[in-house]
């Protein structure tokens, strides 16, 4: 017989990758379709760094011990391709050339796509107060 915590861990083993799923999905889908000037970038890197937590979530999914420093991971890889586009790695490279690779990257350096990603880091905090106090 299962006890409600093998319940809890198989329940929390399959929400983050299908969490992850759908926000890659989300993602994909707002950048070939999406050609606004605001929402698809800020809302599209607000989301990317919900979607990189998820993703990490899903190898660490059985405990919450780590779930700050799993945010805090997400936000640096946010942090770490924002740079890469200030300092122009892809034309560096020679990278640029590759479609897949601007798009995984990004193209242009914004001080939005920080504010996004920190909101996003921001959001993730708040879930994780609201749900480790319950």
């Amino acid at each position: 017989m299962k006890t409600p915590f093998f319940k809890a861990a198989s329940y929390q083993c399959a929400l983050y990758p299908f969490m992850s799923i759908v926000l890659f999905v989300y993602e994909a889908y707002l950048a070939l379709y999406a050609h606004d000037a605001f929402f698809r970038p800020f809302f599209g890197d607000f989301i990317a760094v919900i979607f990189a937590y998820t993703f990490l979530k899903c190898f660490f999914y059985h405990t919450k011990q780590y779930d700050k420093q799993l945010a805090a991971g997400a936000l640096g890889v946010a942090y770490f391709l924002e740079l890469l586009q200030k300092i122009n790695f892809l034309e560096k490279t020679g990278l640029a050339k590759y479609k897949i690779m601007s798009m995984l990257i990004g193209s242009a350096f914004s001080w939005l796509d920080i504010l996004a990603y920190t909101l996003g880091y921001l959001s993730i905090m708040l879930f994780l107060k609201r749900n480790h106090t319950r």
